[in-house]
């Protein structure tokens, strides 16, 4: 009764502030800091781990698939400035930044002066240690899986500091395996539940990875220059074989091969232009080469799919920013250029088979007008505004000569209210545009589905408002934060009938307007007070529920690719007197539903257990065991194939393939050197 009392008081009491957590500096009133006392009883080994533990703050990442800078950017800052380049995430830059290296970490709220929100209501801000010497880490990994699979990885990187000059070079070269692939059945079904093909199947698929990134910074003329550049080289590969068992025996096996190189590199300056300004300019190129090959072939018969494309996308952005007193306002202007040739072929037995829109070349021209305006409401609310308005020029040549021209206006308002230092209400509403995936402008096949799909010229992009509102609340080093956010969608983009040559495709399109409603909650706890110390627990929940009408049918449904709930709870225990720290992770089952013409799609991927121990000799070596997927759990994919379009057609069969990777365990080895 009396720690149910507690943790009551603890999670909603409404008055009077908590005492902060050690380690956590008051820095102003709104930005907390926290600095090395605050995680040392957690011994987190890198930037990721210390990041998540920040109370009511969750990584994002940003999405490096939209084109342009703005809305790409995650919500962490390292030195106060976003990681320029779109190819690594977030996680696997900052896990590559020892703890040793962090000096602090800065909660930095909307409204505060001399920071682009990038629309984020939080940012963490990493201030690294300013150590003027040569350090760097080595690390080796070898996981194991079950059938032989294995996933090594070597990784080394390097930073040179002096004399405010500082280099960050890093590579890594790496196997990962697709865990949501491996070996089973592939087995079909009458509507009335007879087989009517029955398969062992395997699709195990990975990926071969080599990667090198460079950074540079140094001042110049009063401000700072910053430099990166990265080159990647990525293989996937997947081997399918189908031995059929029933109603008679045969074999199919086949092959997917995709071949990526990425080149990328950026150039970013920025600096004071007196007290109360700050120039920003941004500049950035990348390129990436694509060749992908998918062979299926049988005693009689043989199919080759041949997809080739290649992507750049070249971006300036300027940014002036004015703060005086606790208001701010940014402005600014961002240009883009963007192209993609597309040229797709399937043959059969030999043959050509025709694919409508399959040789494409999309190109954009792209420009950005941006204001936006932050100016504190009282001494416990702050306001936010801003608007945005996009031009864009889209132009398509080869099967298809098509010009066309957008214009949008992308307002937002935020309002801020903190009643208590550790209670904080946000009310957002505001209009985003969705932008155009130039691959859905190209017909493709796919051999392992048994589909073609068309290009569609007549794409427009999505338009949504948003409206959310959160609560989070801090108590010590813990938080719980919920969110409820409506979304009203127009021109929504999904799957819908093309015909091309009086023939029947898929195809990705607009089908008009749907709603959707999200509900997001986080937890984290820390257990000290309750006699576990050094013990966190975590949890997140995302729950969705969209309705759109479905083209083919014209009833309500789901929106395709929305995932209904995810789910995951963590826990982790420090014991720094043995130097260990473990843990694990279970995330729970999800559902994926695609609706397409002739057929639905429903990707399961089982709950799944993870868990490690890690064991630090000293502050220079770690040491980390771990195991993955330990449940052993199944991805299932079921497909409802219909003999036409779903609603006028009835059901041929029922596919349902069903895969594991199995268990892997691995082992970790990591060594710092230098200051």
């Amino acid at each position: 009764m009396g720690h149910g009392i507690r943790i009551a008081l603890l999670l909603w009491a409404g008055s009077g502030a908590i005492a902060p957590a050690a380690g956590q500096d008051g820095g102003d009133a709104g930005n907390p800091v926290y600095d090395q006392r605050f995680f040392d009883r957690t011994q987190p080994s890198n930037a990721y781990e210390m990041v998540a533990l920040l109370p009511a703050f969750t990584i994002a990442e940003g999405n490096a698939d939209v084109r342009g800078y703005s809305g790409v950017a995650g919500n962490v800052l390292i030195d106060g400035q976003r990681p320029a380049g779109k190819t690594d995430t977030l996680e696997a830059i900052l896990k590559r930044l020892p703890a040793a290296r962090v000096a602090r970490i800065e909660l930095i709220r909307a409204g505060t002066a001399g920071y682009d929100m990038q629309g984020y209501a939080l940012l963490a801000n990493i201030i690294l240690v300013k150590t003027g010497t040569i350090g760097g880490r080595i690390e080796a990994e070898q996981a194991l899986y079950r059938h032989g699979l294995r996933a090594p990885r070597v990784s080394a990187q390097a930073t040179f500091d002096g004399r405010g000059r500082v280099t960050d070079l890093f590579a890594t070269v790496y196997r990962e395996i697709d865990d949501e692939h491996g070996f089973g059945v592939r087995n079909r079904f009458a509507s009335d539940g007879t087989p009517l093909r029955l398969v062992d199947y395997a699709q195990p698929e990975g990926a071969d990875i080599a990667q090198a990134t460079l950074a540079y910074r140094q001042p110049l003329l009063g401000g700072t220059l910053r430099l990166n550049g990265l080159i990647q080289d990525k293989r996937k590969f997947a081997d399918i074989a189908h031995a059929v068992t029933f109603p008679a025996p045969d074999a199919i096996v086949g092959s997917e091969r995709k071949h990526a190189r990425t080149y990328e590199a950026g150039v970013r300056y920025e600096r004071a232009l007196g007290p109360a300004d700050d120039l920003e300019l941004v500049g950035s190129y990348r390129s990436v080469a694509t060749v992908g090959l998918d062979r299926e072939s049988t005693a009689s018969e043989s199919s080759v799919s041949d997809e080739r494309s290649n992507a750049s996308e070249a971006i300036l952005r300027a940014a002036l920013r004015h703060h005086r007193g606790g208001a701010t306002i940014e402005i600014g202007a961002e240009g883009a250029v963007n192209s993609l040739d597309g040229r797709n072929a399937l043959i059969e037995d030999g043959e050509p088979v025709p694919l409508p829109q399959a040789n494409v070349r999309v190109a954009e021209r792209r420009a950005e007008l941006f204001v936006t305006a932050s100016r504190p409401l009282g001494a416990r609310t702050v306001a936010e505004f801003g608007i945005r308005y996009e031009m864009s020029r889209l132009s398509q040549a080869g099967d298809i000569d098509l010009v066309k021209s957008f214009a949008f206006w992308k307002p937002r308002a935020r309002l801020v209210w903190t009643p208590t230092p550790n209670r904080t209400f946000r009310l957002l509403a505001e209009r985003a545009v969705g932008q155009l995936d130039f691959d859905d402008f190209v017909g493709a096949a796919s051999l392992t589905s048994g589909t073609i799909s068309a290009g569609n010229a007549d794409l427009e992009p999505d338009s949504l408002w948003r409206i959310e509102l959160s609560y989070e609340r801090r108590f010590g080093a813990g938080s719980v934060t919920v969110a409820a956010r409506r979304e009203w969608i127009s021109d929504l983009v999904d799957q819908l009938p093309v015909v091309v040559d009086g023939t029947l495709y898929d195809a990705v399109g607009n089908i008009g307007a749907a709603r959707r409603d999200t509900v997001e909650a986080s937890l984290k706890w820390p257990l000290d007070a309750f006699g576990a110390r050094g013990v966190v627990v975590t949890a997140d929940l995302v729950a969705r529920r969209g309705r759109a009408t479905d083209p083919a049918t014209g009833e309500r449904r789901p929106i395709s690719g929305d995932l209904p709930v995810e789910a995951r709870v963590a826990l982790t225990h420090d014991i720094p007197a043995w130097k260990l720290r473990w843990g694990g992770g279970y995330a729970f089952a999800r559902t994926e539903t695609a609706f397409k013409v002739e057929e639905v799609e429903a990707d399961r991927l089982a709950g799944r257990l993870d868990l490690f121990i890690e064991y630090r000799p000293d502050a220079r070596w770690t040491l980390r065991l771990f195991g993955r997927n330990l449940t052993d759990s199944a991805a299932t994919r079921t497909r409802d194939i219909y003999a036409g379009v779903r609603g006028d057609a009835a059901l041929r069969y029922r596919e349902l393939r069903v895969l594991r990777s199995g268990r892997s365990i691995g082992l970790t080895v990591q060594r710092s050197f230098g200051g």
